[in-house]
């Protein structure tokens, strides 16, 4: 007991900070309530971002753990493209609790932000010796990283906030991509260096459990033993290179599960379509890897200690393993996202050993000035990082909070009037029910009801989403609005973005820099075929492809789209209305 007494004590500040994260991160969430629902504004739509993991969250909930099709009926029980580590965990910890899925991300964001920061701050910690530098790059990684670009700094400087809400904020990622992540990293490091296999085995499941995590975390960690191993077998060290194999055998050993999963996934006669919408390209183009991790690596290499040879080889690992996942195409073909690469592992890390090094100069500095109240400076310094990344997230919580950012402001008084909708829709509609609405309503229902829906703007990245199916849902979108044959070139030419991203996913945007750089063959591919189809009318179209994909209910926002007119639809029967919401019942 006084040993845990003694922790806390000496990590008071630690705690401090990351419990002020949590809370910032709960507050916008937690005051929305307090705020709206004595005005009956609020109809229990929340603060959720666009985010597929909030479907992924609900779709845990509601009893499909593999979340191996979120959006559509079928398909449910097939092979997994997302991970479902992160659903999972914060889906369950709802579950044990009875929470229903507004308080649920609620609880996720207290626990996962407070479990975050105290990983990045141990990790820190190991790294540099220093609790002021744990406790300022935790507090810069979690509460301002956007002051790590450019975009971030001039936005605070003309006093705007720099994202919308944190990014800690969003449920279930980042925090859930730190957590395996840099849990591994301490319990790897502490097995390098204390040789003690109890935190080899440690190292070794958590290292596996990112491959049902995060497809780049763990791409990223075994790059990085890749060449950790290669360091020690250019020294000759065979002990070594068989001792600190081990814990990446062990990982693929956990991560069998997950390659029989991605075998069973491969065999889809989608697979290589949906691979493309989810941003692999076919390359061997050499990428720069940026200045970030250009310049920590300078810098570690000037000023780093080398006093200490195995963590100066296994900080070199580190910086040097961006030039491998930014680079891995030139091997393997195959361009992933690798801006992934650098939000989440590259960037931090370049920062982390920039600050180490900095603080280290720092140190030496005073050692040799002899002068020990200059020690005074150095605190300074990290105090001042600390609050400015307090202040930087503290205000980056408040603006997004009333501005009119992606989910702030009058956007989110604005989507109350979904609420009525949704509960309607959980309350009376049977469990698996498909439902047809549009882009705001689609993406509300996965989340607040235990429906699936006919069109949804991730959908595609579903092996179920063939294309014939997503011409249907793209056609039925634009049948709807009246587009007909002689106005179809114009308005699919002056909409090519939404028909990229609706057809390809980010395919174009990651080989071409755009959704709008799509060949404009593809969009008179597009207008041909939706030519073909008005040759039958459009209540009869609606009605087989409805019927086919098993549409139980239509749900019209007449405000957004006053053209739908599902009313003159023999085959819809309005089940109920909320205002200017209208929902309807198919009649197959």
């Amino acid at each position: 007991m006084t040993t845990i007494k003694q922790i806390l004590c000496d990590h008071k500040w630690a705690i401090f900070l990351a419990l002020f994260a949590a809370v910032a991160v709960m507050t916008p969430q937690v005051y929305f309530r307090i705020e709206h629902r004595n005005d009956g504004v609020y109809q229990g739509i929340e603060l959720l971002p666009d985010s597929p993991r909030s479907a992924l969250t609900r779709e845990v909930i509601d009893g499909h753990p593999r979340v191996a099709n979120v959006y559509y009926k079928d398909g449910k029980d097939g092979p997994y493209l997302w991970q479902p580590l992160q659903p999972m965990v914060v889906g369950y910890m709802g579950k044990v609790l009875s929470l229903d899925i507004n308080d649920t991300f609620l609880l996720s964001r207290f626990v996962l932000t407070f479990t975050s920061f105290a990983l990045v701050y141990i990790f820190v910690l190991l790294i540099s010796g220093s609790r002021l530098v744990a406790l300022s790059g935790s507090s810069v990684l979690l509460l301002a990283d956007s002051l790590l670009s450019y975009a971030g700094v001039s936005k605070i400087l003309r006093g705007m906030s720099p994202d919308s809400f944190l990014r800690i904020a969003s449920p279930v990622n980042p925090a859930m991509i730190f957590i395996p992540f840099f849990a591994f990293l301490i319990f790897f490091w502490l097995f390098y260096k204390k040789r003690n296999w109890g935190y080899g085995v440690a190292s070794a499941i958590v290292l596996g459990l990112n491959f049902y995590n995060y497809f780049y975390s763990w791409t990223w960690l075994f790059a990085f033993g890749g060449i950790l191993v290669l360091i020690y077998l250019i020294q000759k060290k065979w002990r070594e290179v068989a001792r600190l194999s081990g814990v990446f055998i062990g990982g693929l050993m956990v991560g069998i599960p997950y390659f029989m999963n991605l075998y069973r996934a491969m065999q889809y006669p989608t697979y290589a379509e949906v691979s493309a919408r989810f941003g692999v390209v076919s390359s061997h183009a050499p990428h720069f890897v940026g200045f970030a991790i250009l310049g920590a690596l300078v810098i570690f290499l000037f000023g780093f200690p080398r006093g200490d040879r195995e963590k100066y080889f296994f900080g070199l690992a580190l910086l040097l393993t961006p030039f491998i996942t930014q680079n891995q195409q030139i091997i393997t073909g195959k361009i992933m996202q690798s801006a992934h690469f650098h939000w989440f592992f590259n960037k931090p890390l370049a920062f982390i050993f920039a600050l180490a090094v900095v603080f280290h100069l720092l140190a030496r500095w005073i050692q040799r000035a002899q002068n020990p109240r200059m020690e005074f400076y150095k605190k300074v310094l990290g105090v001042a990082i600390i609050a400015v990344s307090v202040l930087t997230g503290a205000f980056t919580q408040a603006d997004s909070y009333v501005r009119d950012s992606r989910d702030g402001g009058q956007i989110a008084i604005n989507r109350q009037r979904y609420g009525p909708v949704m509960k309607w829709l959980s309350e009376n509609a049977p469990k698996e029910a498909v439902v047809f609405g549009n882009d705001e309503t689609s993406h509300l229902t996965v989340i607040y009801t235990p429906l699936n829906v006919f069109y949804h703007r991730v959908a595609m990245n579903s092996l179920t989403a063939t294309k014939d199916r997503l011409l249907n849902v793209l056609f039925t979108i634009y049948r709807l609005r009246g587009v007909g044959a002689k106005d179809a070139q114009e308005i699919f030419f002056a909409e090519r973005g939404f028909i990229a991203w609706n057809l390809y996913g980010i395919y174009y945007r990651e080989l071409l820099g755009s959704y709008e750089a799509i060949p404009d063959e593809k969009i008179e591919e597009a207008v041909k075929l939706y030519k073909e189809t008005l040759s039958v009318p459009t209540h009869t179209w609606l009605h087989d492809v409805w019927s086919k994909y098993e549409v139980e209910y239509a749900v019209w926002d007449r405000k957004t789209d006053p053209l739908w007119n599902l009313e003159r639809y023999p085959f819809l029967k309005e089940a109920a209305v909320f205002g200017n919401m209208a929902i309807y019942k198919f009649s197959p």
